[in-house]
């Protein structure tokens, strides 16, 4: 079975932006809060600031069509210019 090298970056690119998805939820407070309660720790976050929770939402729902979009940009101008 061979790979060509364009599915190979659409995956480093799609592993990427999982990634920095879950780095960025890390960083979030109430998330932290559950995994401190699905491991059993004591819960220490503190619930006055929902801003970067709403921000890691809209990031999660818009990130795949960003995604698609930049992907078919990207293939339509390398269609575009190779052809010349």
């Amino acid at each position: 079975m061979q790979i060509g090298i364009g599915v190979m970056l659409i995956l480093v690119i799609v592993c990427a932006v999982i990634s920095a998805g879950l780095v960025y939820a890390a960083r979030i407070p109430e998330i932290q809060e559950e995994l401190s309660v699905l491991f059993g720790t004591p819960v220490t976050a503190d619930r006055s600031r929902r801003g970067p929770q709403i921000l890691f939402i809209l990031f999660t729902v818009t990130a795949p069509l960003q995604l698609a979009m930049a992907l078919s940009l990207t293939t339509s101008l390398w269609s575009k210019f190779s052809n010349r």
